[in-house]
């Protein structure tokens, strides 16, 4: 192994043992944070601009990570406290009592238990982060093994909805203008990387399958590639990584004048989540082309990729998706208050 090849493999490594140690996070918090600086670019000097401001007291950069931040809120009995102050430095901007209570307030509305070994039934706001839909599948439909009404799909559409001055719709709670902001800002962030949306179902052979109900999916899942390991790391967290060289790149003007090429989609804001989950899901499946899956040992599968083509080829996916997610992101807030 060269001695760049070692640094970027202790890089890589150094990245994803920090990252353990975080809230789980599609993209991490500078990834989530690079998708709130472009969309901030975006409206920068408009009346958009202005209401954001006036909703969240700040930006949507420093918002994008609130919903990650709140994973830390857990209960003990019927008492539910914010356990991680001081150790995450993008959350300390909300580790003042009054925004601790907020986060409290959220998950309390959307959880009977969390903390511990609480499931995603129990503390339902952890499952508002992803969609389990199979790659290979052509659009994403809340009828598939791997949708539910808990999805991030339908979590964003609850955020708009509320955003919009309605109810949020059931089972998700979310109540009020800024708590929705916060959660849409990260939540298109999570609705962006591919396998918060795409999941490869598999045999213990390691062969792909498509289930055809919840139970075979249940049965053939590996939690969004977090029992696929690459060299020893899950694949999930490998595509969590963002390079720190393209969050500063993309946050430093980059990333808003590729945007700005990011056509608004079609059709009624709040059918717009349910066509962006057909984007990522369709290119979900290029996380796994090139890997080579081996059979099943205890509750994992090996995976090997060719180097350094594979990762040449995530790192153009993750600017791609981040740079979709910051046009979409504005797109919202320019929709509902031009």
């Amino acid at each position: 192994m060269s001695r760049n090849a070692r640094w970027r493999q202790t890089l890589l490594a150094t990245a994803l043992t920090a990252a353990a140690a975080l809230p789980a996070a599609a993209w991490g918090p500078n990834g989530h944070q690079t998708v709130g600086a472009i969309a901030d670019q975006l409206i920068a000097g408009t009346p958009t601009a202005q209401k954001v401001r006036a909703v969240l007291g700040g930006n949507l950069q420093l918002a994008s990570v609130w919903a990650d931040c709140a994973r830390a809120v857990e209960s003990s009995g019927s008492n539910w406290t914010y356990t991680q102050s001081g150790t995450h430095k993008e959350c300390a901007q909300f580790e003042n009592e009054s925004s601790q209570a907020a986060m409290v307030a959220f998950v309390k509305r959307n959880a009977s238990r969390c903390g511990g070994f609480a499931s995603h039934a129990q503390c339902r706001h952890k499952a508002y982060h992803f969609t389990d839909i199979a790659i290979g599948q052509p659009r994403y439909d809340p009828a598939l093994p791997g949708a539910s009404p808990n999805d991030l799909v339908h979590a964003i559409g609850a955020a708009i909805t509320v955003l919009q001055g309605g109810p949020s719709p059931a089972p998700i709670n979310i109540v009020g203008q800024r708590e929705a902001l916060r959660l849409l800002a990260h939540y298109i962030g999570d609705l962006h990387q591919p396998l918060h949306v795409g999941s490869i179902y598999l045999s213990d052979a390691g062969q792909a399958m498509n289930p055809t109900t919840p139970q075979e999916a249940h049965e053939h899942d590996n939690a969004g590639g977090n029992q696929l390991l690459l060299k020893g790391w899950k694949l999930h967290a490998v595509w969590d990584d963002v390079p720190g060289k393209l969050t500063t790149t993309l946050m430093t003007g980059a990333g808003a004048t590729q945007a700005r090429k990011v056509k608004t989609t079609r059709g009624l804001i709040n059918q717009w989540p349910t066509v962006w989950a057909g984007d990522t899901l369709a290119d979900a499946d290029q996380v796994f082309k090139g890997l080579k899956i081996a059979p099943k040992a205890g509750d994992t599968w090996a995976v090997t990729a060719t180097e350094p083509g594979y990762r040449l080829a995530r790192e153009a996916l993750q600017q791609a998706q981040i740079v979709k997610a910051g046009a979409r992101l504005a797109q919202v807030v320019s929709t509902l208050w031009p």
